[in-house]
């Protein structure tokens, strides 16, 4: 019992001594570097960051390889048209003061008949006229150069004729869009007073005798005196009046009408009633 004590007392003393072996030795070991100064009161340090970037570069190698690679072209078009829309603007017929220019033949009839043929015939006018109102007016002078018979060729040079009117226009409203809405067809009838002045004009006697020739005529301003001891190629004039009709087409600023009119004239009691009919294509600019 004794010795069992003995050996346990011996084992824990060995024991003890080698554990203060290990803890001196660690102790001079552990020993510190540097010497680490220390204060009461350190002041605070501020917190550092690092920032830290991290590059890779990745090397990939690839086998080499053939690629067979096989392009179709398309090719897109882009065309752009412009379409203009045409819109047809009908022309409005426009009214008021006008210019107008004529021209055609003049037809002798009466007295006058026969011993003077057919002339030229000029004419011009001047006047008013509404699209919406019927009535206008309207003034024109004609030139006439008749032509010669020649039974009486000898007696004078060529006969001249001119007058002057001073009318009014009726427009009769019927068949005004026969030719559709731009064209206003337009019939009318014209009259009013007339201004004759003439010369070398070949007039026949009414009584049938008397004068030179198959017609008995001389030249007009001769019915006193004797044709074969007098010839009167001086102007005269004469008033008479005119009547008539036409048609007119209007479009926009433009009228081209075409008429005819009898206007009447007496020279004297000798010679009868004479007509002088001129037959006129013109037109008038609004």
């Amino acid at each position: 019992m004794f010795n069992r004590n003995a050996l346990l007392f011996v084992a824990g003393a060995a024991i003890f001594t080698l554990d203060a072996s290990v803890a001196t030795a660690q102790a001079k070991k552990a020993k510190p570097q540097r010497r680490i100064p220390i204060t009461k009161e350190a002041p605070a340090q501020p917190a550092h960051v690092d920032t830290v970037t991290v590059y890779r570069t990745d090397t990939l190698r690839t086998e080499p390889r053939v690629d067979t690679v096989r392009v179709t072209q398309t090719n897109t078009v882009t065309r752009v048209d412009t379409v203009v829309q045409t819109v047809t603007v009908l022309p409005k017929a426009i009214g008021g003061m006008y210019l107008g220019l004529g021209a055609g033949p003049n037809l002798p009839f009466g007295a006058i008949r026969t011993v003077n043929n057919p002339g030229a015939m000029g004419q011009i006018n001047l006047g008013w006229q509404s699209v919406h109102m019927p009535l206008g007016i309207r003034l024109d002078g004609t030139y006439t150069q008749f032509s010669d018979n020649a039974d009486y060729d000898y007696l004078a040079p060529k006969a001249d004729m001119m007058n002057g009117n001073a009318d009014v226009r009726l427009n009769i409203p019927i068949f005004q869009h026969l030719l559709g809405s731009a064209i206003l067809m337009t019939p009318y009838a014209i009259g009013g007073g007339s201004y004759l002045r003439y010369r070398n004009l070949r007039m026949k006697f009414e009584s049938e005798t008397g004068g030179i020739g198959p017609q008995h005529a001389v030249i007009a301003g001769d019915d006193e005196t004797p044709a074969s001891t007098s010839f009167d190629s001086n102007w005269h004039s004469d008033w008479g009046w005119n009547l008539g009709g036409g048609l007119a087409f209007h479009a926009g600023k433009k009228e081209i009408f075409v008429e005819s009119r009898a206007i009447h004239f007496n020279h004297g009691d000798a010679f009868g009633t004479s007509w002088s009919v001129p037959i006129t294509f013109g037109v008038n600019f609004f």
